[in-house]
């Protein structure tokens, strides 16, 4: 019973899984080594296999079978079915961490129908089996658990989700893992589909296709913005020919639109500045246009979830006034306006602003504006009283104190 495995998960707690999985379904499981061999075994092998292992298939055929449909699950990280030599279906899952298998369970043998002639036909053609051994198959093979198509595919699930919590990393790798996969393939689709129509390369259909996914933020639906994020970036990609500085470019600019959507939906604004310092950072110095792509789909559902998720979404007076701010962070408004605006006192907003956001309101309209700054300071040539203008500030010297104090570093440095 040693094994490395054991190290990761207790023994016993393996086993009272699979204990609940045998008395739930009446199937044999079994825990195998990264090798095949048996660790432990919950139930009683079928006397169909036994005879069949007798007349017609060695164990170490159905063992190398085991052993590759446990490296097959391990591939896809999560339940793989699969039928053996002799037409029975079982179900492989693999243990494992960071890529490396620890160990499979196996699940079965069932059928998913009732056993005929055919079964056992196929056997008897392909060996030398005579007719009573056939018919004493045959007889065993009623013992065989039958599961039909669709419990099989709903205890496959099951025991994904008995068994991923085992090692829970792991669990969050594959997951971004698939998520990656599904993205890329996503993103690719939509590049082909451009690819074979006549579509026209303009700034017009980009800004329709911006403005559809911008619309579709703000109701917070996830998947849709995904969906659409997708097609956005294949049009990106195919009407660029896949520059990179452009598809950098619409990246930044696509992310700091999303961040004030978020912080307009009632995300709190401290985590949106945050993960938006760390994605321009990133994709700045990104040459790989792929993992552009991922980062603006990583930072994009990073913003939705922060919006959805968010406390203060339903305080309409506080999601007005971020609002208000949104639209007019270059004007010269103060928290006695933004108060006006909101129909509150200035003492009372002032203080159900700072409990309901986590800062003060001089504090956030100050991150917004340089958080737009940083969008001029990346994609144009200012200069740096322009863009402490351009952004609200009344002065340059102001500017760069305040992008300091915020960001840790000087206007100019992050430029560079």
């Amino acid at each position: 019973m040693n094994s490395i495995l054991f190290s990761f998960v207790p023994a016993q707690r393996i086993k009272s899984i699979l204990e609940t999985l045998h008395n739930y379904t009446d199937l044999t499981l079994r825990l195998l080594d990264p090798d095949g061999k048996l660790m432990m075994l919950i139930g009683e092998n079928p006397n169909y296999c036994q005879k069949l292992n007798h007349f017609a298939f060695s164990a170490s055929d159905c063992s190398t079978l085991q052993k590759k449909s446990a490296y097959q699950a391990n591939r896809l990280g999560e339940a793989y079915i699969f039928t053996c030599h002799a037409g029975l279906n079982y179900i492989a899952y693999s243990i494992a961490n960071r890529g490396e298998m620890l160990g499979s369970i196996l699940i079965g043998p069932f059928l998913m129908d009732k056993p005929d002639s055919t079964l056992i036909s196929t056997i008897t053609d392909k060996f030398s089996i005579t007719p009573a051994q056939a018919l004493d198959l045959y007889d065993n093979s009623q013992d065989i658990p039958i599961l039909s198509p669709d419990k099989t595919g709903y205890l496959s699930k099951l025991v994904n989700d008995l068994l991923m919590p085992l090692l829970p990393a792991e669990r969050a790798i594959l997951l971004q893992t698939h998520e990656k996969l599904y993205q890329q393939s996503r993103l690719n689709e939509a590049i082909q589909m451009y690819k074979g129509q006549d579509i026209p390369n303009s700034g017009s259909v980009l800004y329709e296709k911006e403005q559809l996914l911008l619309t579709k933020a703000r109701t917070g639906n996830k998947q849709e913005v995904m969906d659409l994020l997708n097609d956005y970036l294949g049009y990106v990609l195919f009407s660029e020919g896949g520059k990179i500085e452009a598809v950098r470019t619409r990246a930044i600019e696509l992310a700091i639109l999303l961040s004030r959507i978020s912080i307009e939906g009632g995300a709190r604004p401290e985590s949106i500045y945050e993960l938006s310092s760390k994605f321009l950072s990133l994709i700045s110095q990104e040459e790989d246009f792929e993992k552009v792509c991922f980062l603006l789909q990583d930072i994009t559902e990073n913003y939705m979830n922060a919006m959805t998720g968010s406390s203060h979404k339903g305080n309409p007076y506080i999601r007005h006034a971020l609002q208000y701010i949104a639209a007019n962070y270059s004007k010269p408004i103060t928290v006695e306006s933004a108060a006006q605006e909101t129909g509150l006192s200035t003492n009372y907003f002032s203080k159900l602003f700072l409990d309901t956001v986590g800062i003060s309101f001089r504090e956030h309209l100050n991150r917004v504006r340089v958080e737009e700054s940083k969008q001029l300071l990346l994609l144009t040539d200012y200069t740096m009283t322009d863009i402490a203008l351009s952004v609200g500030f009344s002065d340059q010297s102001y500017f760069c104190r305040v992008f300091h104090r915020i960001t840790g570093i000087t206007p100019g440095q992050f430029r560079k």
